[in-house]
């Protein structure tokens, strides 16, 4: 038996739009030698795929049914056989699962379905079904993806059973919640939940593979057929298919493979001279990922769109920038105590004020600048910051502290006011 997953048949990202199809095209050319053909969900990128990915998606598929196989359906368990049309029985029969990129309501026809109805596969969700090869039972059970916070719930519905002397083989699209693929939707199906007594367990939906013991049979996640959002510990292994003979599961890996890269640079002079170095040193059409962090002492807008532009006909390229200026830093950094109710608008107004008279190697002390910019004499301010005045003369404390009793003596004045009229 042949199994693979998430082919994601539409995927489109710049360079790479026929990435897919090669992929899957290679797969189905491997498969050419199994009984049965195994994919645990993710045909197609998108639940309403166009129409030429569904043609392609078609085209490729059906070459399945142009090869020899033994594989000889006995029954379906959950399923109605009048929903398999005959042709899907010709050749090597095609079992599959919806993804959760193909699941539409269940008032809707998804992908998968559609491909069903044409005859091309079988589709199973929460079904089984029983192939007998060469004498030997083969029971595929399968669940498509649906909503992460009924999975668990749906799952313990359908309830799979080991069919009695037969290879049993349960396939899911699902995040497990020891294989949590998305913080975003959290998984309540678990690794726990899954009963005992199957030969082999398929996982489908996560990208990176992974073949384990486990229960009295063993794990498989089968990764995809294509990168999209690589993972680092991804980028390091082959895509392909894999091969069950009811005891060893074996990889074949696929030879169209592009190399992915992740590397991180410093803000440092002279950085997007290393970065088309490096650039410059690998593979063509590989996919490379390259983050720029740090801070811009200069201050001045970062662009690294010319590397972008010189690369393009060459690599699969991201480049994400994270650089920012050691004033914005700053700024976001007082801000940030500002928030925290660590610095009263008084301390906000001191710190910066010392920052600057650091800045320009100022030794007076900032609370007696604070106090003139606070009372209002700007001027003697600037003649000291100018140099035309070293310090804060006795004439301007004097009148600091003249101007201070005649603001007390205006505020008692009022407040006697005050009183007066609320007696």
């Amino acid at each position: 038996m042949a199994i693979f997953s998430d082919p994601h048949c539409g995927f489109t990202d710049k360079g790479r739009e026929e990435d897919c199809f090669k992929a899957l095209e290679e797969a189905m050319e491997l498969c050419k030698s199994a009984q049965l053909i195994l994919i645990a969900g993710d045909i197609f990128d998108t639940r309403v795929p166009k129409q030429d990915v569904f043609a392609m998606v078609a085209r490729i598929l059906l070459r399945a049914h142009m090869q020899s196989s033994d594989a000889k359906l006995v029954e379906f368990i959950g399923k109605d056989k009048s929903d398999v049309q005959e042709l899907a029985l010709r050749g090597i029969p095609i079992i599959a699962i919806h993804g959760n990129h193909e699941r539409r309501s269940r008032q809707l026809i998804n992908p998968v379905q559609a491909l069903e109805h044409a005859g091309i596969l079988i589709n199973l969700h929460c079904a089984c079904a029983v192939f007998e090869i060469n004498g030997i039972k083969v029971a595929i059970h399968g669940m498509g993806a649906v909503p992460e916070r009924y999975a668990r719930d749906v799952f313990l519905e359908w309830r799979p059973k080991p069919v009695k002397d037969a290879i049993n083989i349960l396939m899911l699209h699902q995040s497990i919640g020891d294989y949590i693929y998305s913080p975003l939707e959290q998984p309540t199906l678990r690794l726990e939940d899954l009963p005992d007594g199957f030969d082999l367990y398929v996982l489908g939906h996560l990208h990176y593979s992974e073949l384990r013991d486990f229960k009295s049979g063993k794990l498989l996640l089968p990764g995809s057929l294509i990168p999209t959002v690589p993972r680092k510990d991804e980028a390091m292994q082959k895509k392909g298919v894999w091969f069950f003979d009811g005891k060893n599961v074996e990889l074949t890996p696929l030879r169209f493979q592009r190399k992915i890269y992740f590397k991180e640079f410093e803000y440092i002079s002279g950085v997007k001279e290393r970065i088309k170095h490096w650039l410059n040193s690998l593979e063509e059409g590989s996919i490379v990922y390259v983050k720029v962090k740090g801070k811009n002492k200069e201050g001045c807008a970062v662009s690294f769109r010319d590397i972008l532009n010189e690369f393009e006909n060459r690599l699969i390229l991201k480049l994400k920038v994270n650089v920012e200026s050691e004033e914005f830093a700053e700024k976001v950094k007082v801000i940030e105590l500002v928030k925290e109710n660590r610095l009263s608008p008084e301390d906000l107004g001191m710190e910066m004020l010392r920052k600057n008279l650091v800045a320009l190697n100022c030794n007076l002390k900032p609370e007696d600048l604070f106090e003139l910019l606070v009372s209002g004499d700007v001027e003697t301010v600037f003649s000291i910051l100018k140099g035309e005045q070293a310090k804060i003369s006795e004439k301007t404390r004097t009148h600091e502290v003249r101007e201070s009793h005649q603001k007390q003596n205006q505020n008692k004045s009022r407040k006697d006011g005050l009183f007066s009229w609320v007696a």
